[in-house]
């Protein structure tokens, strides 16, 4: 995984190390380097599709560098983001399916982003041949489920502060990058409502609240987080 660029706090450029990749767990280094070798490295910008929800699952990608929201859209054509995905995470493991079904959600790009994508037929052999690929992509599986049920559990016992606070502490520890006042975040407040389960001018209430408290500080889709620690408690 490519290392990614960060300020320190005094504006000099810092590597950050990238988040292990969970589908290669228990892999030896030859292992993961004939599995890397086997994809094929796609540039999506700001904005792009990457796939579309109800598409069949042909392809499994691997993040390696920025972000990728994935979202649904109702029929009234609101896009619900269901998460942001970051570098080391993946999606489309429906692809392991000797029939796909189709992508549980849309993926855009938030940023500029490259992927590792591995077309249907060539996960299949690498199934064959790494048989702990695919139990690391049932892990994957599982861990995105265990994390909607979290997100289920918060919704009818947690407030909407502490759901926003949350979803945004997350976003901050998983794709957020350093600067001099704290942790910048690049979402815009119907991003983070939608991923904290509260209404916009919820969201947006709150976030007012705590920059008037010093807590964040807001720009046009942005949020640095000053003090995440007082996010509960402001």
């Amino acid at each position: 995984m490519q290392k990614q660029r960060s300020d320190d706090s005094h504006g000099k450029s810092v590597l950050i190390s990238p988040a292990p990749v969970q589908l290669f767990s228990d892999l030896g280094s030859n292992e993961v380097a004939a599995i890397e070798a086997a994809g094929t490295s796609r540039g999506f910008e700001p904005s792009q599709v990457i796939v579309r929800a109800t598409e069949p699952a042909k392809s499994l990608f691997l993040i390696k560098l920025g972000c990728v929201d994935f979202h649904i859209t109702t029929e009234e054509g609101i896009d619900i983001l269901l998460r942001r995905l970051a570098g080391g995470d993946v999606f489309g493991v429906g692809s392991f399916l000797s029939k796909p079904i189709g992508y549980i959600g849309t993926a855009k790009a938030v940023q500029h982003v490259e992927v590792l994508e591995w077309e249907h037929r060539v996960v299949g052999q690498l199934a064959r041949t790494y048989p702990r690929l695919v139990e690391n992509a049932l892990r994957t599986a599982l861990r995105y489920l265990a994390l909607y049920a979290k997100r289920h559990v918060g919704l009818v016992s947690h407030t909407a502060q502490e759901r926003l606070a949350c979803a945004l502490s997350s976003l901050g520890s998983r794709a957020g990058h350093a600067v001099t006042t704290g942790v910048e975040v690049d979402i815009k407040n119907e991003d983070l409502a939608s991923l904290a389960d509260v209404n916009f001018f919820t969201a947006t209430r709150l976030l007012k609240a705590w920059e008037r408290k010093g807590v964040v500080q807001k720009s046009r889709g942005k949020v640095i987080i000053r003090s995440p620690e007082r996010l509960l408690a402001a």
